[in-house]
């Protein structure tokens, strides 16, 4: 069972899917309407290793961030 990159033609959102028996839908619409992406091989490096880190530690603060911003929304919405 693969795994493809696919590209959804109404939302616009780039996913990979493992590809079984039915048709994939894009996860964030729900279309299926979809385009096959050519999916390259991955280079590892010590430089992709560095990146792909940098990368994650935002993700990781932003995701933070927004967890943090979203209890104080609750907290305020939600004073007993």
């Amino acid at each position: 069972m693969p795994i493809f990159d696919f590209s959804c033609r109404k939302c616009a959102n780039k996913f990979e899917a493992l590809v079984r028996k039915q048709t994939p839908t894009c996860p964030k619409c729900g279309s299926e309407d979809l385009e096959k992406l050519i999916s390259l091989p991955v280079v590892k490096s010590e430089t992709t290793r560095q990146r792909i880190a940098t990368e994650n530690t935002k993700s990781v603060k932003v995701q933070a961030a927004e967890r943090e911003y979203t209890q104080r929304q609750y907290e305020k919405n939600h004073e007993d």
